[in-house]
């Protein structure tokens, strides 16, 4: 099926809802890491609440936490007005709740629906360096919404994602794939190719996991597969595309759905899902600026391997300069990731000197109720 133009208007529309979804998966972004970093605070030692404030590191942060007895009695004592502090605690879990669900709601829903709407007015080769304005949004208000403020470092790592990522858009397949049936997708999943791929996947991310458990809390390995394991889990978008391809066949040939688009689309929700999950939980033990980017580097390399072998892109990116500049690209995400795992980048702590008198809620008190990744 031949590709339709792109007119002005909805070239404009197309990049709006676009630019839009970058910035409600900012937000969302910031304010689930915005909400573990409140609930971190108000956590006694001894819980399994993982938040790295952004000027300790852990060492420094678990030689300052409080015991339960302190906290307690932090919680009774009276503020300056005479209102309890425990009032204003469970305040502060009130606001907690309310900013994860917000930023739940706007990764799984808003943002998918922006990103939908934006696929109808314009061709995703305009749109998909746009996913990576998501990166420029957190640097930008990080520091303020959460007090993160990015190192050089960091800003320079997102910078190289960023631009490696806008390479694997405009230089990767932008075709979809319309003319295929059900029988032809059936087909695509049993190709030795793509079983081996998804083979080594899963075991790709069964390390993950196993580097999670059992590595222990400062080891670079265990932030890079925190970071890398939502985006992994995110980039199938085989299940996603394949059930919308079994939908329109099956509305071209007439006749009702096959159990086949079912499974998929639970298939594409669930692995939506769980990504979104993992994310949050890396938003809940690093900075968001290095969730954020280790997320997107994840998943571009993931999802553009997945069409690789599953679509054939290279087949169809068109001559070997296009695939130079495609591969080029991925590189240099993988750069920009590999700086961001280094340890300054990735805990963003301040330089030895600063003075820890400067943190964002200003307070001695806050201070104190800062804590750090604890096992149960």
């Amino acid at each position: 099926m031949a590709d339709a133009a792109v007119t002005a208007t909805d070239w404009i529309w197309g990049i709006t809802y676009s630019v839009l979804a970058s910035i409600i998966g900012g937000a969302s972004k910031l304010a689930i890491r915005k909400s573990w970093i409140i609930h971190g605070k108000l956590q006694p030692s001894g819980c399994s609440s993982v938040v790295l404030p952004p000027d300790l590191d852990i060492a420094e942060s678990e030689s300052r936490e409080l015991s339960t007895i302190e906290i307690m009695e932090s919680a009774f004592s009276t503020e300056d007005d005479g209102s309890p502090k425990l009032c204003r605690i469970s305040k502060a879990k009130a606001v907690s709740w309310f900013l994860y669900f917000c930023g739940m709601i706007g990764m799984s829903f808003l943002n998918p629906l922006c990103c939908v709407l934006a696929m109808q007015y314009a061709n995703p080769s305009i749109l998909a360096p746009f996913s990576g304005l998501t990166l420029v949004w957190v640097i930008l208000f990080s520091g303020v919404v959460v007090g993160e403020h990015p190192q050089q470092s960091q800003k320079v790592a997102c910078a190289l994602i960023v631009f490696g990522e806008v390479l694997v858009a405009l230089f990767g397949d932008h075709t979809n794939a319309s003319n295929m049936d059900v029988d032809d997708v059936i087909a695509s999943y049993v190709d030795p190719a793509f079983i081996t791929f998804m083979i080594a996947m899963f075991s790709f991310i069964t390390v993950l996991h196993l580097i999670i458990k059992r590595f222990p809390k400062t080891s670079l390995l265990k932030k890079m597969a925190w970071g890398s394991v939502g985006g992994a889990i995110t980039g199938f978008q085989n299940y996603l595309k394949d059930s919308l391809t079994i939908f329109k066949a099956t509305r071209r040939d007439g006749g009702p759905l096959p159990a086949l688009f079912y499974l998929f689309f639970i298939l594409a929700m669930t692995t939506g899902f769980a990504g979104l999950l993992c994310l949050s939980a890396c938003m809940k033990r690093y900075d968001a600026t290095y969730a954020s980017a280790m997320f997107v580097v994840s998943f571009v390399i993931t999802a553009s391997s997945m069409s690789a072998v599953h679509y054939h892109t290279f087949a169809d990116i068109g001559g070997e300069r296009a695939i130079v500049m495609y591969l080029l690209g991925l590189c240099i995400l993988i750069y920009g990731a590999t700086i961001l795992v280094k340890p300054k980048a990735a805990a963003c702590l301040p330089d030895k000197g600063s003075d820890h008198s400067q943190m964002s809620d200003g307070s001695k008190e806050e201070t104190l109720l800062e804590t750090a990744e604890r096992r149960c």
